[in-house]
Order: structure tokens, then C-alpha cells, then sequence
């Protein structure tokens, strides 16, 4: 089992390199989600009473859907998509 994480940090170098476009998006949407949540943290002192509406609404709904939410399955679903064209290529290739 020597070399094991090795080979798994050159594969995701190698990804990376081949991918700069997938590393660029996902550094952004990780700047984004961290730059939320440290805006919601500072601002939650002063709405508690608006804190309170929102979690009643929330117990009524039980699950709410967030833009980001749109984002997130787009990005994941458009990479999985290429993913998977790629495979299906190399598969075609090695059969001929």
C-alpha cells in the first residue's frame, strides 16, 4: 500500500491541469459559499425576530430551495455529463 497517496496526488494534478476550467469554477463557488456564510454569521444578531419568522416558515415547508442549489446541480451535473462522454470515447477507442 506504499505510494498509494502519491499516486492518488498525482492523479488529481494531473486532473487539474488537464481540467484548469473545472478548478477555476470550483474555487470560486468556494470563495462564494464561505464569503455567505461568514455574511449570514455576522448578520444574525440583529434580525432575531426576523430569525424566528423564518424558522416557523421553515417547519411548515420542510425543505426550501436556494439559487445556489441551482447552481450547484448545474455545475455537478454538467461535469458528471463530460465525465462520462469522455469515458464512453476511450471505450470506443480501445474496442477499435
Amino acid at each position: 500500500m506504499k505510494g498509494g497517496h502519491s499516486k492518488r496526488v498525482e492523479k488529481v494534478r494531473d486532473f487539474t491541469s488537464h481540467n484548469k476550467i473545472f478548478t477555476v469554477i470550483a474555487v470560486i463557488l468556494i470563495v462564494f459559499l464561505l464569503f455567505r456564510t461568514v455574511n449570514r454569521n455576522t448578520q444574525q444578531p440583529e434580525t432575531e425576530q426576523t430569525e424566528q419568522s423564518v424558522t416557523d416558515e421553515t417547519e411548515e415547508t420542510g425543505w426550501r430551495f436556494y439559487p445556489i442549489d441551482l447552481v450547484v446541480l448545474g455545475v455537478g451535473g454538467g461535469f458528471c455529463t463530460i465525465m462520462i462522454i469522455r469515458e464512453r470515447k476511450k471505450a470506443k477507442e480501445g474496442l477499435n
